[in-house]
């Protein structure tokens, strides 16, 4: 637990006075005295020193700053964040606990029904996205493949083994779309589940004991080499947008595959629940003062630029999105579904490839 404060409420008056696109926020003095005189819980789903971690607990100490308040970081690892996201909804919404969410395997859950979801992601309140990540889809080197077009070929001859951690684990999901945006077989293309998380997946890849993988760009920097025995090669992201900050010339999955309008489909459908990203939600019952102005807070905070150079430099990227934009996202993703549409994305994702 990692607590946050600050003393000095003329700076945070300062702060409430002005504009929040220029680092600063305006606020009723209502919000603004109930967050100096509470404390703000911002929990994360995962165990100290990750990704979510590292975030929070930079976002946190900002929140601080501007609020005049004292915050707490809390970890409550367990299935992938959503443990800690059916916590905060049967929590009260008084707007003293937000949450650091991980939104795509929240959207995915949903989507697909897993078993002890219990939480509706349609209720929550929205307050800004931190962070999004490009799919990367990896093979292994040790495979004499080099290219998407051979990577393919190889597939569509002899079939594949790709890795996951479990069902709807942001990999598994993401394998399962490429497969099916690219019509293969199931008996070509399997999912093997069970390592116990994203690293142990790549260690497999690259170790050839797994031939492929799907994985964050975030990840995947950390698996890409020049020694064959002891690396991956990026063959595609699984967007319509290269990825820009580590891997540049890695081609889309659109350059180098020719896809039906199904499959353009499923990698557009894959790619809006990535856009979803890492966010901060809250109790969909906070009140609506407290909302603004938690929003506007952490909107004070993912434009500042020296905040966003700072994370960049600590190879942590913020790719901000209003509270408001997310909330449209979500719900077109939701809206576009039809219950055969659904039922289809169950079947693709939770069945069809998995071995």
């Amino acid at each position: 637990m990692l607590l946050l404060g600050v003393g000095c409420s003329d700076q945070s008056d300062t702060t409430a006075s002005t504009d929040a696109t220029a680092g600063k926020v305006s606020a009723g003095p209502d919000a603004k005295s109930f967050y100096q005189k509470e404390v703000l819980h911002v929990i994360v789903g995962y165990n100290p020193g990750g990704g979510f971690d590292e975030y929070a607990r930079m976002v946190s100490t900002e929140i601080a700053v501007r609020t005049g308040g004292t915050v707490v970081v809390e970890n409550q690892p367990g299935g992938g964040g959503l443990l800690a996201l059916n916590r905060l909804v049967q929590e009260k919404g008084d707007g003293t606990r937000i949450m650091l969410l991980g939104g795509e395997s929240a959207v995915l859950a949903q989507l697909t029904e897993r078993p002890g979801t219990r939480f509706d992601i349609n209720k929550l309140n929205w307050l800004g996205r931190v962070q999004i990540d490009t799919p990367m889809v990896l093979w292994s080197m040790t495979n004499p493949e080099r290219t998407f077009a051979e990577v393919l070929k190889t597939i569509q001859e002899q079939g594949a083994i790709w890795g996951a951690t479990g069902l709807t684990d942001n990999i598994s999901d993401a394998e399962s779309a490429l497969a099916e945006a690219l019509g293969l077989a199931p008996e070509k293309f399997g999912i093997v589940m069970g390592y116990a998380g994203s690293s142990e997946v790549a260690l497999a890849v690259v170790r050839g004991e797994a031939d492929g993988i799907v994985v964050s760009n975030s990840s995947a920097i950390n698996y890409v080499g020049t020694d064959n025995s002891q690396s991956v090669v990026p063959i595609a992201t699984l967007s319509r947008k290269r990825e820009t900050t580590f891997f540049p010339d890695v081609p889309t999955i659109f350059e180098v595959a020719e896809l039906s309008e199904a499959g353009k489909w499923w990698i557009d459908f894959r790619s809006s629940i990535t856009e979803v990203g890492r966010t901060f939600v809250t109790h969909g019952d906070v009140p609506a003062d407290r909302v603004a102005y938690l929003r506007q807070i952490l909107a004070a905070v993912l434009t500042d630029q020296k905040f966003i150079t700072m994370a960049t430099e600590q190879q942590r990227p913020i790719n901000y999105m209003s509270a408001e934009d997310q909330e449209k996202l979500v719900k077109g993703i939701f809206s576009g579904l039809t219950p055969e549409r659904i039922q289809e994305i169950k079947h693709v994702l939770t069945e069809k490839y998995i071995r």
